[in-house]
């Protein structure tokens, strides 16, 4: 088997963002500027430029932004820039579907979150689904495993039961578990981002938590 030759190294990288970032990014703009362009909202995020346009096409749908003039440019063959400024400024970012319509309230994730913050004495899987079902969302035990899987190896959790089978290849296996002093970070539920690999980002922190994005750099 033959050595691979590369130099691994943390890279700083332009901040991930959901539909809650392109918000904050939206706000503080339109604060800053009086209106703001797609490309104002790219350069401060790290996601596809058609990723903002399409939230933003809903903000507008929905009311919450209003299209105001058009940016034309010096540059021969260049299209014209379409200029946005907020109507409303809600505190939370507005969650639509791409018509304008709102999505409920709260994702599973939110749910399960929040559920993980008020089970101060630790949780098994079924009492964590339990604690985050509403009458509007029942979150499933796969979503919730997985989730709780994710915090884990991201540091979030400990685990305080375990199983003496079932596990891997027979071996035993996390069975309950509970949030770490210090790592109740905030609201927002940590998410998983491709980067690289996987890694969690914490909404609240503004940051990667456990192993950060690594790039690899192969010799020639």
């Amino acid at each position: 088997m033959h050595k691979e030759h590369f130099h691994s190294a943390s890279l700083p990288v332009r901040v991930p963002r959901g539909y809650e970032g392109f918000w904050e990014i939206i706000v503080k703009l339109d604060k800053e500027q009086g209106c703001f362009t797609v490309a104002d909202v790219d350069g401060e995020s790290n996601v596809s430029v058609k990723c903002i346009s399409k939230y933003l096409t809903a903000l507008v749908a929905a009311g919450f932004v209003e299209r105001i003039a058009t940016r034309h440019h010096a540059i021969k063959g260049k299209y014209p820039t379409p200029l946005y400024k907020l109507l409303k400024h809600p505190v939370k970012a507005p969650r639509l579907r791409p018509d304008g319509t709102v999505v409920p309230d709260t994702t599973a994730h939110e749910q399960l979150w929040i559920a993980i913050r008020n089970l101060k004495t630790g949780f098994s899987l079924p009492e964590l689904v339990w604690a985050a079902t509403t009458p509007e969302m029942k979150p499933n035990t796969q979503t919730a495993g997985c989730f709780v899987r994710r915090l884990c190896k991201a540091g979030y959790l400990t685990v305080t039961k375990t199983t003496r089978r079932g596990g891997v290849n027979g071996r035993g296996g996390a069975a309950a578990w509970r949030l770490k002093p210090g790592m109740d970070t905030g609201p927002l539920p940590p998410s998983l981002k491709h980067i690289n690999g996987k890694s969690v980002w914490d909404p609240n922190l503004k940051k990667f938590m456990g192993t950060a994005p690594i790039a690899k750099e192969v010799k020639s």
